[in-house]
């Protein structure tokens, strides 16, 4: 499996092993004998899930904190059990467990305990000398937990692009892209392909993940989204039903118009986005998209023609619109191969 992240000073070109990133900032040991007594942990049993949902209801926060994170990391596998229990008495009970199914159950592929999980498997598989059933592909992973206080020169492996007095800056593991600017244009925070694959494009089939939303203020003024070459996916923060589109860069002309979402997304709140991204024999694009925001989905599949789309050359992270509140952004994922 080939491993990627970004790191050093903006604009720098160093790649590291995410997973040993990761695991450090999780603050879990990268020593063989931890990962292996860790991946136990990933395997849900009966005896296991029972011992952990009896803790869901203590009188120690901190224990049914512990619980609730047992039970995420085990992963979709412990979905069938779960909703297999009969509905529990206790209220506190039944509120984690509604929250743990919400999780293992939305829309998207690598959220934290699926990253962490593939991080301790992969290693062990390398390791050990074991073979994988599925083996994945090649992962770029970005946290945002460098901090930055100006995207003009780029963030790691990223370059930026926006309009005079436009900025956009990194703190607390989020990046931001600043609202109520005085010029017209969009902020772009790009990935080439020659920095994560050493190649001119990225591959026929990939995906991409984001968790992504806006501050309040001037809701339907702006967008957030994730671009592919020449396109990019947005919806309106803190609007009502969302207002999705897909739109050329180079024009902003709307290759899909203002649709509605079937739920209002938040302000404030980071909602994820994934993207599967697949290039047709014909030339054409196929994109899969669905935006979740806990148990809401909304999916969209759109073919975009080769001349609209172009070369899959780069991707990014998106903000348009002078007015409005800042985007934000976090936990950028991009997986080169089949899902």
């Amino acid at each position: 499996m080939a491993v990627f992240a970004a790191t050093g000073i903006a604009g720098e070109n160093v790649a590291v092993d995410w997973r040993l990133e990761l695991l450090s900032r999780e603050k879990v040991s990268s020593e063989t004998h931890a990962l292996q007594e860790m991946e136990k942990q990933f395997t849900p049993s009966e005896e296991g899930l029972e011992k952990a949902v009896s803790r869901l209801g203590a009188e120690d926060f901190h224990t049914r904190e512990q619980a609730q994170h047992e039970i995420l990391k085990m992963g979709r596998d412990a979905l069938p059990w779960l909703r297999r229990q009969p509905r529990f008495e206790d209220p506190e009970v039944r509120v984690r467990l509604g929250q743990i199914e919400g999780t293992l159950g939305a829309d998207g592929r690598w959220m934290k305990e699926d990253l962490l999980r593939e991080a301790v498997t992969s290693l062990l598989n390398e390791r050990l000398g074991r073979k994988s059933e599925n083996p994945a592909g090649s992962l770029f992973l970005e946290t945002f937990e460098q901090d930055a206080k100006s995207l003009n020169e780029g963030y790691r492996r990223f370059r930026f692009n926006a309009g005079k007095a436009m900025t956009g800056s990194v703190s607390g593991g989020i990046l931001r892209m600043a609202g109520n600017h005085p010029g017209d244009g969009d902020q772009r925070l790009l990935l080439d392909a020659e920095r994560v694959t050493g190649k001119e494009t990225f591959p026929d089939t990939f995906q991409i993940e984001a968790r992504l939303g806006g501050d309040p203020g001037g809701e339907g003024a702006y967008h957030v989204g994730v671009s592919v070459g020449n396109v990019r996916v947005l919806f309106h923060p803190g609007y009502a039903s969302g207002g999705f589109r897909i739109e050329r860069v180079d024009d902003h002309k709307s290759i899909i118009s203002n649709t509605a979402m079937g739920f209002d997304p938040p302000a404030g709140k980071l909602l994820r986005m994934h993207l599967e991204v697949q290039r047709r024999p014909d030339g054409d694009v196929q994109i899969q998209v669905v935006i979740s925001n806990g148990s809401a989905a909304f999916r969209k599949t759109a073919v975009l023609a080769a001349d609209e789309i172009g070369k899959l050359d780069h991707i990014g992270l998106e903000r348009s619109g002078r007015n409005g509140g800042d985007g934000l952004f976090d936990d950028f994922v991009v997986h080169l191969g089949e899902p």
